[in-house]
């Protein structure tokens, strides 16, 4: 006989004490588990400009990365961008306000903004094995074009993600939206809202 739903989640839930991402993560401790043997781990959200999911998926990304050795983030939708973003996580060259707004609508966000700079701060302190942002560009034999439809971008997602674990070895982060993070058939189509540039 299954659990009623309630009971299920009083039994299997693990609070959150803060959402603030320079906090300690000891309440996100459950989490190494449940993904520690993972080599990708996908970070979905519901609504992509929400401050609560951003900064939660900040400190899982934080744990990951700090806990559990994980060296790559994959931030769907705009390879220019992760392109520049993983230059300037590296180096410290460019501006990533000014990246950012040059970026897709749903990465314009003072959240991502907050996670660009943690990266680089993570990176000044450990150059010998730095975060790096996922792009196709590195590891490709060819640039194609960036895909449009949802059907085209799950492949996208799929190849440049796979490509780059081949070649770097590295566990990554996969942080989009929840209709490329969901199990199953996608939707046919998806609607993304706009959202203000990081002021």
């Amino acid at each position: 006989m299954s659990l009623p739903v309630t009971e299920w989640i009083r039994r299997h839930a693990h609070p959150l004490t803060t959402l603030d991402p320079e906090a300690p993560l000891t309440d996100l401790l459950p989490l190494c588990d449940m993904v520690r043997d993972a080599k990708i781990v996908a970070l979905g959200a519901s609504t992509r400009q929400a401050h609560e999911l951003s900064t939660l998926a900040h400190r899982m990304l934080r744990l990951l990365v700090e806990q559990l050795g994980f060296r790559s983030l994959a931030l769907e939708g705009d390879e220019l961008a992760s392109i520049q973003l993983d230059e300037y996580g590296r180096t410290g060259t460019g501006d990533p306000r000014a990246l950012l707004a040059a970026a897709r609508s749903f990465w314009r966000t003072e959240e991502i903004l907050a996670v660009v700079r943690w990266m680089r701060s993570y990176n000044e302190q450990h150059p010998a094995d730095p975060v790096r942002v996922v792009h196709a560009g590195e590891h490709s034999r060819q640039v194609v074009p960036q895909p449009d439809t949802l059907g085209d971008i799950e492949q996208w997602v799929a190849e440049t993600t796979t490509e780059w674990h081949v070649h770097t070895a590295h566990k990554i982060v996969y942080w989009g939206g929840i209709a490329h993070t969901v199990s199953g058939t996608p939707p046919a189509d998806s609607v993304s809202t706009p959202s203000s540039a990081p002021r």
